[in-house]
């Protein structure tokens, strides 16, 4: 059965400290959705992600700042909706990536990435706020 709340639950909370894969949705400019796939964190009561500047999910959020993200398969989830803001950029949002990429790569993955990729790119962090939270098969 589907829980639904305004806040995350210890279950829900549990569920997002472990690096899971996630998905994004936003509005493009004609209101269909975007989809994309992402690295996440959860920061006390916001899930924070990053990405490069230039992309469509960076453009839309800045557009219109309505987005939701789900966590998890076909049996377990959670998914977020909220709003996304931009919290860092240059090197703080290096850094971001930084401590994304070990969590779910571990520190050398994350440094050669840093190093060979990242810090030639415009790298953005964006948190989102939890408005409303989903739950399914967490029990």
């Amino acid at each position: 059965m589907v829980q639904r709340a305004t806040a995350l639950s210890e279950r829900a909370r549990r569920f997002l400290l472990e690096p899971r894969g996630a998905v994004l949705g936003t509005l493009n400019p004609d209101r269909s959705p975007h989809l994309t796939v992402i690295w996440y964190e959860l920061r006390e009561d916001e899930i924070v992600f990053n990405t490069t500047a230039s992309r469509v999910k960076a453009r839309n959020l800045s557009r219109d700042p309505r987005a939701s993200i789900l966590v998890g398969d076909m049996s377990i989830y959670v998914r977020i909706d909220g709003r996304g803001r931009e919290v860092a950029s240059g090197g703080d949002a290096l850094e971001d990536i930084r401590r994304l990429a070990i969590r779910y790569d571990g520190p050398e993955a994350a440094e050669r990435q840093v190093r060979e990729v990242w810090s030639k790119q415009d790298r953005v962090t964006y948190a989102l706020s939890i408005e409303r939270v989903y739950e399914y098969g967490l029990e």
